[in-house]
């Protein structure tokens, strides 16, 4: 796990690509945004106009001095509210004073000076790990105020993360429901959820950080550097110390993003290895009881949930120094400028309610200054999110072919031109097989484990596509043929029983949703299952529990087979369908089949003679080639033949 975290590199240059791409996915969003980024500006401004009021209550009621006249002009957007108070009492003075600070509450309530950014999901708890702080920012929402504002506010951001969230989420998982199977031979399923579930959000913070924390930063950091060149010119170190903030703070933040994207990618990848241990674990947790492994297990995820809390740490690391050198900037600016601030007041070229208008502005300056500097070392964290998530959405999936609805229905039968399959190993599966079936017969592929059945039925379904010859469906090749219009052609029924913790009919109707009542009891008395179901405590109400657990093995297999029936598609393809049946439902199956099968065609991969010897014509297989091919009688007609050899070896059957 170590050399693959190592392995991961995120160039700035990708960086800027990732984020780019990560707008164009949340621009249809983009009206509900800039309503977010009006109310916070609108915020801000309140919180920025509410300091010159108190200076107002300082100089003009406690101090005495007449209204308008001050050693430091009012900025124009402050004016127009001390030309009403002119002509006013000081007690008159304090009652309007009043009445804006209640309006103030009512609005906006408190608000945190220093907000450097707005705190994601109204303060839900989070532990110290990238999962969990990861799901939060699906429930990305804030306001840098309180009150009827701040509220409406962070509701209404709430209800964009949820959204933008939820078609990131959809998008990803339809890919990887689309991935080809042979990507699951070398994929975790852990590592999938995780991407899912935890890699997915960072979205929100792209999206927040890039659209509306750099300009609602950019407005006070502007408002507050104009305000002190207009009104405090008199101490120029004021503004001095205003401009010079910014750059300072932001020259911290750039040198430490390469080393923060890297550690951010190790603690992704450690979660993700840690999720998927889990996911192994439980998956086969009777294996691991039955050996006697728990102890190994409980060793392995031990391991791996340590080293994932240390990558987690060495991030965290990066974030504490960040603070500490943004603290030690801000800290030494305003040190500087609290002297000459003090002095200016002693001799009167400002007033004693000046002061608290530069306290209130210096920390709203730092604190937005602190915001915009740490949103470019706040994305580095995102971006290795947004990565992972698009290595899955741009890997190639079988829906991703061009291809048209070239057939409605298989009505003649499917045609194998010399195909050819090798795996992404370097595994050839499939070498240079030919073979036909027609609409109304039987076809088995026999031969020993590995010698390419399978792999031959996976082409059959597109579930591979081969790298030379072609498949052909009523003589249209199904490079052709979109996904759905292939797929729609066949029902495969796995070796291995997928039930899912449904009801026994939702579970048959999988496959063709809009099947009747009537269509589904049919497939399961064909599939030799409508006995055991209607014994069942609510029939095919009945829900199955995770994974079918509440069956036997035989039972789940004829629910499978039921599955596959149901649809009605032209083309059924049988992948070992009675290794778990007893002989007598065997063949109750295979009759049932045998009669109802003038508008089907069937692909079977069978074991047991008592079902191979039934086929139509029978495919012998070696090594991934065909190398006899007939029907059973036939073969078996051949002295030294590879299917009468293998009849008689392996199966132990008789001519």
């Amino acid at each position: 796990m170590a050399e693959i975290v190592s392995s991961e590199r995120i160039t700035s240059r990708e960086t800027f690509r990732l984020l780019g791409r990560s707008l164009r996915f949340v621009w249809p969003y983009r009206r509900q945004i800039g309503v977010k980024l009006a109310l916070t500006l609108i915020g801000l401004a309140i919180v920025l106009f509410l300091p010159w009021p108190l200076k107002v209550l300082i100089d003009h009621v406690v101090m005495g001095l007449p209204v308008g006249s001050s050693p430091t002009p009012y900025p124009p957007y402050v004016s127009w509210f001390v030309d009403l108070l002119v002509g006013l009492t000081p007690f008159e003075i304090v009652w309007v004073i009043i009445a804006i600070s209640l309006l103030g509450i009512v609005l906006v309530g408190a608000f945190g000076g220093g907000v450097a950014r707005d705190y994601a999901s109204g303060g839900l708890s989070e532990g110290l790990d990238t999962a969990t702080q990861s799901e939060n920012q699906a429930n990305e929402s804030g306001s840098r105020v309180s009150g009827l504002l701040g509220l409406f506010e962070f509701r209404y951001q709430l209800r964009i993360t949820h959204r933008i969230n939820h078609g990131l989420r959809t998008l990803l998982f339809g890919r990887l429901m689309a991935w080809p199977l042979t990507r699951y031979s070398d994929a975790s399923v852990g590592d999938a959820v995780y991407r899912t579930m935890y890699d997915t959000p960072a979205i929100s913070r792209v999206c927040y950080d890039i659209l509306v924390l750099p300009i609602a930063n950019l407005f006070v950091i502007a408002t507050v550097i104009w305000t002190t060149a207009h009104s405090f010119s008199a101490v120029p170190t004021i503004t001095l110390v205003a401009c010079l903030a910014a750059p300072m703070v932001l020259l911290s933040t750039f040198l430490m993003t390469g080393v923060t994207r890297r550690r951010s990618l190790a603690s992704r990848a450690a979660g993700a290895v840690t999720t998927a241990t889990v996911e192994e674990g439980m998956s086969n947790v009777v294996a691991i009881q039955g050996l006697g492994a728990s102890q190994r297990q409980r060793t392995a995820f031990a391991a791996d949930s340590q080293e994932s809390f240390k990558r987690f740490r060495s991030y965290i690391v990066m974030v504490l120094l960040l603070i500490v050198v943004q603290s030690l900037v801000t800290v030494g600016l305003v040190f500087y400028v609290f002297f000459d601030i003090c002095e200016a007041i002693i001799v009167g070229r400002m007033s004693p309610g000046d002061f608290t208008v530069v306290y209130a502005y210096f920390v709203q300056l730092v604190g937005n200054l602190s915001g915009l500097g740490s949103m470019w070392f706040n994305l580095q964290n995102n971006v290795a999110g947004m990565r992972r998530v698009y290595d899955v959405v741009d890997a190639p999936v079988d829906a991703d072919l061009q291809g048209d609805d070239a057939i409605e229905r298989l009505r003649r039968g499917i045609e194998l031109d010399s195909v050819s399959y090798r795996y992404p190993d370097g595994t050839h599966a499939v070498r240079e097989v030919n073979l036909e079936g027609k609409v109304g017969e039987v076809i088995a592929f026999v031969g020993a484990t590995g010698a390419g059945k399978s792999t031959l039925a996976y082409l059959l379904a597109g579930f591979v596509h081969p790298q030379t010859g072609s498949v052909r469906f009523d003589d249209v090749d199904t490079r052709r043929m979109s996904v759905d219009c292939l797929r729609a052609q066949v029902a495969f029924v796995f070796q291995e029983a997928f039930l899912f913790d449904d009801t026994v009919e939702n579970n048959i109707r999988m496959s063709a949703p809009s099947s009747s009542h009537d269509d589904v009891v049919e497939a399961a008395r064909v599939a030799s299952a409508l006995e055991f179901i209607e014994g069942l405590p609510q029939g095919f109400d009945t829900r199955l529990g995770r994974m079918g657990g509440t069956l036997s093995v035989g039972q789940k297999q004829r629910l499978a087979i039921a599955r596959g029936l149901v649809g009605g598609a032209p083309v059924l393809v049988l992948d070992e369908p009675t290794a778990s049946l007893d002989p007598e439902t065997e063949n109750a199956f295979v009759g049932a089949l045998e009669t109802g099968r003038r508008d089907r065609l069937l692909f079977i991969i069978a074991h047991r003679l008592s079902t191979i010897r039934r086929a139509d014509r029978i495919y012998f297989m070696d090594e991934g080639r065909v190398v006899e091919s007939g029907s059973h009688n036939e073969l078996m007609s051949l002295p030294n033949g590879a299917y009468r050899t293998f009849v008689e070896l392996q199966l132990g059957g008789a001519t």
